[in-house]
C-alpha cells in the first residue's frame, strides 16, 4: 500500500481545515458512459462549492487545469471484461498514465503500491454479481481502500452502501481506507457523496498527503466538526448528527442519539472502532477506523 495511515489515530495531524471533494468523476466525451461536457462538470462542481476533484475518465488521464478547485489527476482502470474498476490518483499525472495500458489488476496495484499514488477498489457492490465480493476483497493486496458509498449506484441494481464489506476486511485485519463518491455521470449524480478533508494547505500535495493518511471523513449530508482521540478517549463532534453508531468487530457496539459523542474505546474489546452519524432522512457521515493493537 501507498498509503501513510497512522492506524491508532487516522485524525492525528489537527492542523489545516476541512475540504470538500469528489474523486470519481466522469466527462463526455473521454468516458463513453458519461453524459456532461468536462467544462460543464467543472462548472457544476465549482457552483456546489467543491475545493478538489479529479476527473477519472476511463482508462484515460484527462489533463484539466482549474483556477479555483485544486484538481487530482485521476483515471478509473478497468480490468478486461469490465468488472473490476480501480480508481488510481497522484499528484502527477505522467506517474499514472502508463498503467492505463496495464491489464492485470495484480501488477496494477502492486506498482502502484510502491509509488506515489493511491488506489482505490470501485463500487464493490455494483450489480447483482458483485463486482467484488468480500473474499475477493479479502484476497486481493497493494489497493489503499475501497468505495464505501457510491452515488451512482443508487439508480442502478446493487448497494451504493458498502460498509458491510468494509468491516468484513477490517474484521480480517486488513487496514484500508474508506472513501465515497459521486461516480459522476449525469448532473443528477452531482454531490450526491463526498469527502471531507483535513488538509494544511489548500494545494494537491498537502490534499493528497491528508487521503493517503486517512485524515477525512465521509458524508452524504452530515457535517462533522471534528474527530479526535486523546489515548483511548476518541470523540466525535457534528454539526447536524441525531443518531451515532459506534461499529466494531463487524458489529454494533453501542447508539447515542445525540450530535457528538466521547468514548472509551477500549471498552468492548474490539480491534477497531468506527463512527457513522445519521442525520436528517438518510443523510449519514463515516470516520475512517481506529485500530487498537498498534
Amino acid at each position: 500500500m501507498s498509503t501513510s495511515v497512522n492506524w491508532a489515530n487516522p485524525y492525528e495531524n489537527r492542523k489545516g481545515t476541512w475540504l470538500r471533494g469528489n474523486l470519481h468523476t466522469h466527462s463526455s466525451p473521454a468516458s463513453g458512459c458519461a453524459r456532461v461536457p468536462l467544462e460543464r462538470t467543472l462548472e457544476l462542481y465549482e457552483g456546489e462549492g467543491y475545493d478538489f476533484l479529479s476527473i477519472s475518465d476511463h482508462m484515460t488521464l484527462t489533463r484539466v487545469s482549474h483556477d479555483k478547485m485544486v484538481i487530482i489527476p485521476g483515471i478509473e482502470w478497468n480490468a478486461p471484461g469490465g468488472r473490476r474498476h480501480v480508481g488510481i490518483y497522484s499528484c502527477s499525472g505522467d506517474l499514472i498514465e502508463p498503467h492505463a495500458s496495464t491489464t492485470s489488476q495484480d501488477d496494477l496495484l502492486e506498482a502502484l503500491s510502491r509509488d506515489d499514488a493511491l488506489t482505490i477498489l470501485n463500487h464493490p457492490d455494483w450489480e447483482l454479481r458483485p463486482h467484488y465480493r468480500r473474499e475477493e476483497l479479502e484476497a486481493l493486496s497493494g489497493y489503499d481502500g475501497i468505495e464505501i458509498f457510491n452515488g451512482v449506484i443508487q439508480r442502478f441494481q446493487g448497494d451504493a452502501i458498502s460498509t458491510g464489506k468494509w468491516d468484513y476486511l477490517l474484521t480480517k485485519g486488513k487496514r484500508v481506507l474508506g472513501f465515497s463518491s459521486d461516480d459522476f455521470h449525469e448532473e443528477r449524480d452531482l454531490a450526491q457523496g463526498w469527502m471531507m478533508v483535513r488538509a494544511e494547505s489548500r494545494t494537491p500535495e498537502a490534499i493528497f498527503a491528508a487521503l493517503k493518511s486517512g485524515n477525512f471523513y465521509n458524508s452524504t449530508g452530515v457535517e462533522l466538526t471534528d474527530i479526535h482521540r486523546e489515548g483511548d478517549i476518541i470523540t466525535v463532534e457534528s454539526v447536524d448528527g441525531q443518531e451515532i453508531r459506534i461499529i466494531g468487530n463487524y458489529a454494533l457496539l453501542e447508539r447515542v442519539c445525540d450530535h457528538s459523542v466521547s468514548v472509551d474505546i477500549r471498552q468492548w474489546g474490539a480491534p477497531y472502532v468506527r463512527f457513522e452519524v445519521y442525520g436528517r432522512g438518510a443523510q449519514m457521515a463515516w470516520t475512517q477506523p481506529f485500530f487498537m493493537d498498534i
